[in-house]
């Protein structure tokens, strides 16, 4: 969504004193303090040219400072709900964008005999984005000493390595189906599956996959969402680790993961290597675009690589001075990428934004150097699926640096639209399609304190003021969901007078190529249902009325 704004100057006061415990929250409108309550007030009397909408917000905050660490999370279908987990922490059920926060459901702990008790328990989760569908995956050791976990030597191995799958709709914490494999010879090993990126699942939710070895060789297990147990399993005697970084593709047909400095891509329906591309060093910085087609990772470069219907081919090589590779995410255009990379201190970190078409930067932003021990590291980013917004968790340093979670626009790069200064480090962020909302997670500490608690963030980016538009005479779109689209999309809209409305579809020449919808509506917000059986490919939603008009890009998939 392309911002609009006034020229407007407003002036803010304090409204109230902040409480005990605050975290800073930034937006173009201003500074805030956000209390453990979630209530806003301004930091101190400001002056600002705000957008047209209202400045982002932080629509509710789960802190719990003395709890188990929750690592990673996500946004499941019309962002209703948030599923995570994460060390020590069962897969949890929030309320979304609709709810303050409350925990819905949380799943049960494995079972134990009474004289047993679980040891280095992770939970890694998975949401779909089309259906109602959610997985958790767990791994953990299970010891026996009399109930007093104070020993772990084998003596007290009861069983290691013991890894279960769940599949659960919103409805109830109780398990549509569950799968459980304990470990010994021949047994599938879960990786470190509370970081982000050992488990993923297709959009709608029918592909599941989890990372891991078996006998100390690499191993993937695939799960339908109608089974109970792995329906496939890719296995790599060659290759010794489980794989760091495993997504899917949209449709699930495909899953591309890494291994050390290898890429792998695997054909879900027969398990057949479709090629293997070399990589650079690091482990974390890894990215696919919906499709699979493209590419991004890196290391002291960001590299871009593209398939060409049998290998894939690095087609953008940018050297990085003094950085060091850390995240990365492609839009659903298969054009546009962003890359996170740390300064080799770790006291600071730069956003970089390409086209895949270019070895040069679009733009970069630098993160304000930090100081002290505690190092900084971009961990995650995720973009809208236009490419428009972009969001960067990061670990934070011990004095001053950039703030933990970022918000940046791809139409005004020079700073960020939306920051929040958590008291901990970020592990992981997500963002809806539309760029309407994202969340963050991570530790209520730094990551390199002892301790552990959750920070869970729900932030509304890019719609706010939808309910109530501002009195004006501009036509505004306020979004187009989902996109990329296939078959039909909604488009909605806010009408500063009644007037006849003409919807167009243009493609990149400019030329037009369907008129979806003219009528005639009155004055207010309106949302419409339209359908289109255009070919794949980008395009430009045009609407006008009464002498104004708004274009926002289009994504249109098979």
């Amino acid at each position: 969504m392309k911002s609009l704004f006034v020229s407007l100057i407003c002036v803010f006061t304090v409204l109230a004193a902040p409480v005990s415990r605050t975290i800073l929250v930034s937006t173009e409108a201003g500074d805030f303090y956000e209390s453990e309550y979630s209530d806003l007030t301004f930091q101190t009397e400001i002056q600002s040219t705000p957008s047209l909408l209202e400045a982002p917000e932080i629509l509710w905050h789960f802190s719990d400072p003395d709890g188990p660490l929750q690592k990673n999370a996500y946004l499941n279908y019309n962002y209703e709900h948030v599923f995570s987990g994460g060390w020590y922490s069962p897969g949890t059920l929030y309320d979304g964008y609709s709810g303050d926060g409350n925990i819905i459901w949380q799943v049960d702990e494995p079972e134990l005999e009474p004289d047993e008790y679980c040891q280095w328990l992770r939970t890694g989760v998975a949401a779909a984005k089309t259906t109602d569908i959610f997985y958790q995956a767990q791994m953990w050791n299970v010891y026996n000493n009399n109930g007093t976990p104070d020993d772990y030597s084998d003596d007290f191995m009861v069983s290691e390595g013991n890894t279960s799958v769940k599949m659960f709709t919103s409805a109830s914490e109780t398990p549509v189906w569950s799968y459980q494999e304990n470990g010994g010879s021949g047994a599938f090993i879960a990786a470190w599956i509370d970081s982000p990126g050992k488990v993923a699942c297709s959009d709608d939710g029918s592909i599941f996959a989890i990372s891991g070895t078996i006998d100390d060789h690499l191993a993937v297990y695939f799960f339908h969402s109608d089974g109970t147990a792995p329906y496939l399993t890719y296995e790599n005697t060659d290759r010794f680790n489980a794989p760091r970084q495993v997504r899917l593709t949209a449709d699930g047909s495909k899953c591309i993961f890494r291994e050390n400095g290898k890429l792998f891509r695997v054909d879900t329906a027969t398990g057949v290597l479709e090629d293997t591309h070399t990589l650079e060093a690091s482990a974390d910085c890894f990215a696919i675009s919906p499709d699979g087609s493209v590419v991004a990772y890196g290391y002291v470069n960001a590299r871009i690589a593209t398939w060409d219907g049998s290998n894939y081919t690095t087609v953008v090589t940018h050297s990085v001075p003094s950085h060091y590779g850390g995240a990365a995410v492609i839009a659903a255009d298969n054009e546009t990428v962003y890359f996170g990379f740390r300064r080799s201190s770790s006291l600071g970190n730069r956003i970089l934004r390409f086209d895949v078409s270019s070895s040069t930067p679009v733009w970069t932003y630098d993160y304000p150097i930090g100081s002290g021990i505690l190092q900084d590291g971009i961990k995650w980013l995720d973009c809208s699926d236009d490419g428009e917004w972009v969001i960067a968790g990061s670990w934070g340093c011990e004095t001053g640096g950039g703030n933990e979670v970022q918000v940046f626009s791809d139409d005004d790069p020079t700073s960020p639209v939306f920051t929040i200064n958590t008291p901990g480090s970020m592990y992981h962020v997500d963002m809806s399609a539309d760029g309407r909302y994202a969340i963050a997670v991570g530790k209520n500490v730094h990551a390199n304190v002892n301790g552990a608690g959750t920070d869970l963030y729900y932030i509304n980016i890019s719609d706010m003021g939808i309910e109530s538009p501002p009195v004006t005479n501009t036509m505004q779109i306020f979004s187009i969901s989902p996109n990329p689209v296939i078959n039909q999309f909604t488009v909605e809209f806010f009408m500063p007078m009644e007037s006849t409305v003409a919807i167009r579809l243009f493609d990149l020449s400019g030329r037009m190529v369907h008129e979806l919808a003219q009528q005639s509506l009155s004055e207010g917000l309106h949302s419409i249902l339209l359908s289109t059986d255009l070919n794949t490919g980008i395009y430009f939603c045009n609407i006008e009325t009464n002498g104004s008009t708004a274009t926002t890009k289009l994504v249109i998939t098979n």
